[in-house]
Order: C-alpha cells, then sequence, then structure tokens
C-alpha cells in the first residue's frame, strides 16, 4: 500500500533506502532524515499514516520503537499494510 497525502512529502525523490534500515532504531543518517522531516508539510499526515499502519522505517520523524510507545499511549491497534483478503490467501 503506498500512502497518499493530501500535502507533496518533502522526502519525494530521496533515495528510499535511508529511509530503512536493517536495525529497528539503527539510522546512520538521522540527523539528514530529521531535517527533512522538520520541513515537511505532509509531516502530520505521514505521521498518521505510520501510527493506523504496521509500518517499517522512518516515518515523520518518528521510528519504529518510537512509533510502538505512540500507539500504546493512544491506544492505538495498527492494521497490517497487507490487505486482509491477501493476508487469508497466504494462511496468515
Amino acid at each position: 500500500m503506498i500512502p497518499r497525502f493530501k500535502n507533496r512529502p518533502a522526502c519525494e525523490g530521496t533515495d528510499t533506502d535511508m529511509w530503512f534500515t536493517t536495525g529497528k532504531s539503527d539510522y546512520p543518517n538521522r540527523e539528514l532524515l530529521t531535517r527533512i522531516c522538520n520541513g515537511c508539510p505532509a509531516k502530520r499526515e505521514c505521521l498518521e499514516y505510520a501510527l493506523t499502519y504496521d509500518v517499517d522505517g522512518w516515518w515523520a520523524n518518528t521510528n519504529t520503537i518510537l512509533r510502538r510507545q505512540i500507539r500504546k499511549r493512544r491506544g492505538i491497534v495498527a492494521k497490517s499494510v497487507i490487505p486482509e483478503w491477501e493476508l487469508r490467501t497466504r494462511g496468515a
């Protein structure tokens, strides 16, 4: 599922790989990601998407661990980005 935001994200056109890591919080380019996110007109939409769906990577200046903490405080249960019908066909 590819998110669609009303506002154009500041990260659009950047190297996708830098927004994801093999670890859950190890981002060697964290300062750059933070600068891009801080000036992003879609930051609020991006955060809501990342809290609503169980996504990996750096979204709206948050990593997976921080989003998990925010969801817990807000009582949000993240949805899978894989459609439910596909999960059923995979036997998940």
